[in-house]
């Protein structure tokens, strides 16, 4: 989960890091208050939960309030990057000596956080890196432990930073960490981390993405989350526990494995058949999740009539007939609809047989062969028109 700006910033101040003083507006009467209240030439910045705004507009100077209105009136509602901007973080503008990157993520092939710092700052990281790597230090932490002054101090010095510049930095650069930590992020970033005329080091911009899978430790960001999904049936599969990705074909797919999921599209799209939909409910199922998978689809089908059919697959090696069979049987009662459901169940002949039998009045159609089960389903979203009836 990306978060705006604003609130990357938030999480900096209450970790000991310095920020621009700033207020968010969401209209051009609060952003010229905004500048009077500052009192001094103020950077307009939109809000979007992506980068490159510089480039496209987004990022404006206002020397005096009534231009801070104009240029808010200009930049609210406007798209930049794919995003509609609802609301500007108005900024004072600071006196720039020196510009650094700062920033901590996850090395996924090395299993441990890594810190890189730059003194190529507002500029993309990956651009320095393909133009001037050498102006980029990097080095891991250990994940078992905060990351320590000496070493902060020691990735830094490798920039060239000395004296009273390099301890600023280092302390910014372990609170950077705190933050990380603290928040369970993917990334954290200061680009760029700006050195002033008075000495101080003020993070004049903050990217910060939360790794999903914490956000239970985190309800204040869950809301935010659902809220920020734009799409309403990816916003209601995040409600109800299962990944959901909105497509626009005939046949709703569902599986209880991402992988297994993946491979179906693909077998899909090879025989000729268009899916709706991708909804992983994961490995560990439970009745209510299966449930709430086919009670989804089942509601997707309804008020969507492009959806022919609905195709499920799961594995009853890690499966219990009944948590398989009756969150399926919960999910028909609950939502009836007028589309067919079928199941493709892969694991052991005992099992299959016990689902099928649990199903028997279900009017589910159950299929052992892949191959088989997408074909039945491309051939039932071939036809004109609905049957009427779950088969």
């Amino acid at each position: 989960m990306r978060l705006y700006e604003y609130e990357g910033k938030a999480m900096f101040q209450k970790c000991g890091i310095a920020i621009p003083r700033g207020v968010l507006v969401r209209t051009d009467r609060e952003a010229q208050r905004a500048a009077i209240e500052i009192g001094k030439e103020v950077v307009i910045k939109s809000q979007i939960l992506a980068g490159g705004r510089g480039k496209a507009g987004g990022i404006k100077t206002a020397e005096t309030p009534e231009n801070a209105a104009k240029i808010a009136q200009e930049m609210l509602g406007m798209e930049l990057e794919g995003y509609k901007v609802n609301s500007l973080l108005v900024e004072e503008k600071l006196d720039i000596v020196n510009e650094l990157y700062m920033g901590i993520t996850v090395d996924d092939e090395n299993g441990a956080p890594i810190a890189m710092i730059s003194i190529e700052g507002g500029v993309e990281i990956e651009e320095v890196a393909k133009r001037k790597p050498g102006r980029i230090a990097s080095n891991h932490i250990n994940p078992l432990y905060d990351m320590r002054s000496y070493e902060a101090i020691n990735l830094i010095c490798q920039i060239g930073l000395t004296g009273e510049a390099l301890l600023s930095a280092s302390k910014i650069l372990t609170r950077l960490y705190n933050v990380f930590t603290a928040y369970d992020a993917r990334i954290v970033e200061i680009n760029p981390l700006v050195m002033t005329s008075n000495g101080a080091m003020i993070a004049a911009d903050a990217r910060c993405e939360i790794d999903d899978n914490s956000l239970f430790r985190h309800p204040e960001w869950q809301d935010l989350r659902i809220q920020r999904i734009d799409n309403p049936w990816e916003r209601e599969g995040v409600k109800a526990g299962v990944n959901y990705v909105d497509l626009d074909g005939d046949i709703a797919l569902m599986a209880n494995s991402a992988g297994v999921a993946m491979s179906l599209l693909d077998i899909i799209k090879d025989e000729g058949g268009h899916p709706a939909c991708f909804l992983d409910t994961g490995g560990a199922l439970s009745k209510e999740r299966m449930k709430n998978g086919i009670a989804l689809l089942l509601r997707k089908a309804k008020s969507d009539p492009r959806v022919k059919v609905i195709l499920v697959y799961t594995s009853l090696v890690f499966s219990l007939p009944d948590t398989v069979a009756g969150g399926i049987i919960e999910a028909i009662k609950e939502v009836p609809a007028d589309v067919p459901v079928m199941l493709i169940s892969g694991g052991g002949e005992e099992r299959r047989k016990q689902v099928h039998e649990l199903l028997k009045d279900s009017g589910v159609k159950i299929w052992p062969s892949v191959e088989k089960g997408v074909r039945e389903a491309i051939g039932i979203a071939r036809q004109e028109s609905r049957n009427g009836y779950i088969c």
